[in-house]
């Protein structure tokens, strides 16, 4: 009796299983494309090269004042360059970050 009871089980495991064809009786919801957006971060500029003030060849107040004048314009130009690229990463970060949030809100709105 049990061994039928099993195969009677089992037979109509498979059949409820071929019994089903055609669309499934639900559809996934899918967020809008926009959403699904998050960058890398690129590749990293090339920062300028450093000025190097030769101090053996400086004999004057005039000659440091331009040499460090010099020194300063270099580093002003490597902190832009860096500065720029930190805000392209902050801004694909933000966007990234917003689509997160807005996926969580938007599946987290969806009934059970």
């Amino acid at each position: 009796m049990k061994r039928f009871a099993k195969a009677a089980a089992l037979s109509m495991c498979f059949s409820a299983a071929t019994a089903c064809s055609g669309r499934p009786a639900f559809q996934p919801v899918k967020p809008p494309a926009e959403r699904l957006v998050c960058e890398t971060r690129g590749v990293r500029p090339a920062l300028p090269p450093e000025y190097a003030i030769d101090w053996s060849t400086v004999t004057t107040v005039e000659q440091a004042r331009a040499e460090h004048q010099r020194y300063v314009a270099s580093i002003r130009t490597r902190e832009g360059v860096v500065a720029g690229y930190v805000l392209k990463v902050e801004d694909k970060l933000f966007i990234c970050a917003n689509n997160a949030q807005w996926l969580r809100e938007f599946f987290g709105a969806l009934p059970d």
